[in-house]
């Protein structure tokens, strides 16, 4: 047991040191809408469920009752959406405490971490509140890891490394619920990976596919899109001989049964707070035809939010850190290319169309009530997809002409981009926090801002262990499953499978 245990916990350990690093890098309310869910998961641990209306302001922006040292800086604007102003700008104190956007979101992900810093008894701490939100993403990255080592296409696991752009490890180090929903798909992904196989799921699988659906769903409203979208494109990957085994009531019950009854509450839940997409401050009043131009003519700024625009939306991280995961994309996508398979070609366009063209329906929808709300990192669970999308692609060609040479060139170039990617976006990271933008690059003394680790010295601590992180992996699922054979679809790896998982971790 012990050893079966072995990967997923060095995983889990180096997951949560690495998410750390960037938590301390990160200056308070340096996140994305980080004081409205501070807030919130503070209000919901605390029983205000909802928190009060405020005279005024839509009904989806409330307040909750937050002790007065957990505000904001009375001058905080100084530098959010500042990029070129250093942190240094902000006078000490604290304002404004309690006021959230987030107010009427579902409860599950912000009772989680509202409840765990009030067990340790550090529940006015942002950075609590930001360990445990980090302690959740990295339990599931282990779990997305480990269940993808089980799978016949173990070896090609660092492709899953595409769902952990910069921008995923930056939101899961923070007081963020979009991190903890990107990493929760990454995991339901991984278990899309024992799709192959004859024999059925049984009733564990779907008690894991409807438990992790379940919280998804009762953590963001937007999940509900990606578990809709996710579904189709397994269809699509599978046919209808594939779906065929999954219908059968051991199964069935329970992830279906979950789903819906987390989609009940979520409907119920939205009917009891009132939750709407409104907002007037930012509604327009523009032709439809006109909101899906905008939006389209956006694509590309969407696209590198994917990837890593930090701060308020309002930091990019260098040109190589992106092409490092254009590089990573362009390797994903061949071996769904190479894999001759009709069907995966198929599902992978509808995930690249369902990027481009998902946000443009949002926003048309939206336009009206609360303006062209989307933003790149929503699309990230879907772009995740991806990396499954491709180990099944590359399993496939290897099966037909296995080349030890190119499964070492496709594993150790998705690792590389990965590294290279976040140590660029971690480096520029600090660099716009503490100087500015466009500041010095070397970053020592003087410097305007620093977090309580100095920079250069936390920049190395991130780049050992984003490395240590790819090199766990590479070695985890560098050999084959015992029993393993040269083709896909032999035996069944589910959750309810004869594979063992001591033949992991060796």
């Amino acid at each position: 047991m012990t050893r079966s245990l072995g990967y997923p916990l060095r995983l889990a350990v180096v997951s949560l040191l690495l998410l750390l690093t960037w938590t301390v890098a990160v200056p308070l309310f340096g996140s994305p809408d980080e004081p409205a869910h501070l807030y919130k998961a503070y209000g919901t641990a605390h029983g205000q469920a909802i928190g009060v209306p405020i005279e005024g302001l839509s009904s989806n922006i409330r307040r909750f009752d937050v002790p007065a040292e957990m505000g904001l800086p009375p001058n905080v604007m100084c530098w959010i959406f500042q990029p070129s102003e250093s942190v240094g700008c902000a006078l000490p104190g604290a304002t404004g405490a309690g006021d959230s956007t987030a107010a009427v979101y579902p409860p599950f992900w912000y009772g989680v971490v509202g409840g765990g810093a009030r067990v340790v008894g550090q529940d006015t701490s942002q950075r609590t509140y930001r360990a445990v939100a980090a302690t959740l993403c990295a339990l599931l990255i282990a779990a997305a890891f480990a269940v993808a080592a089980r799978a016949p296409s173990r070896r090609l696991s660092p492709l899953l490394l595409i769902g952990l752009t910069p921008m995923t490890l930056f939101l899961a180090g923070t007081v963020n619920p979009n991190g903890f929903e990107i990493v929760g798909f990454l995991l339901i992904w991984a278990l899309c990976l024992h799709v192959d196989g004859d024999a059925a799921p049984g009733r564990r699988a779907g008690v894991i596919v409807g438990s992790i659906a379940a919280m998804l769903l009762l953590s963001r409203f937007a999940s509900a899109i990606w578990v809709a979208t996710g579904a189709a494109v397994m269809v699509l990957t599978i046919g209808v001989s594939g779906v065929k085994r999954f219908l059968n009531r051991a199964f069935l019950v329970p992830a279906v049964g979950l789903t819906a009854a987390a989609s009940v509450v979520l409907v119920a839940w939205s009917r009891y707070a009132g939750a709407e997409a409104e907002d007037p401050r930012i509604a327009t009043d523009m032709a439809l035809a006109d909101a899906a131009r905008a939006t389209w003519e956006r694509t590309p700024e969407l696209l590198r939010q994917m990837i890593g625009v930090l701060g308020w939306l309002d930091t990019r991280i260098p040109t190589f850190s992106y092409v490092a995961f254009a590089v990573l994309t362009a390797v994903v996508l061949a071996g769904v290319g190479l894999a001759r398979d009709r069907r995966l070609a198929v599902a992978a366009l509808a995930v690249c169309a369902g990027v481009i063209v998902i946000p443009i329906v949002v926003n048309v929808a939206s336009a009206a009530s609360a303006g062209l709300i989307w933003q790149g990192r929503y699309t990230l669970p879907l772009f995740a997809m991806l990396g499954m999308l491709g180990m099944l692609g590359w399993q496939r060609r290897l099966a037909r002409h296995p080349d030890e040479r190119l499964l070492g060139v496709v594993r150790w170039t998705a690792a590389t981009c990965f590294v290279v990617a976040e140590v660029g976006a971690f480096w520029q990271c600090l660099r716009r926090f503490t100087v500015g933008s466009g500041g010095k690059v070397w970053l020592t003394d003087p410097l305007p801002w620093q977090p309580s680790i100095a920079p250069m010295p936390l920049i190395a601590i991130n780049a050992v262990l984003v490395t240590t992180f790819a090199l766990v992996v590479l070695h985890g699922t560098a050999r084959p499953l015992v029993g393993d054979v040269p083709h896909p679809g032999s035996y069944d790896s589910w959750p309810d499978g004869e594979t063992t998982a001591a033949t992991v971790d060796r």
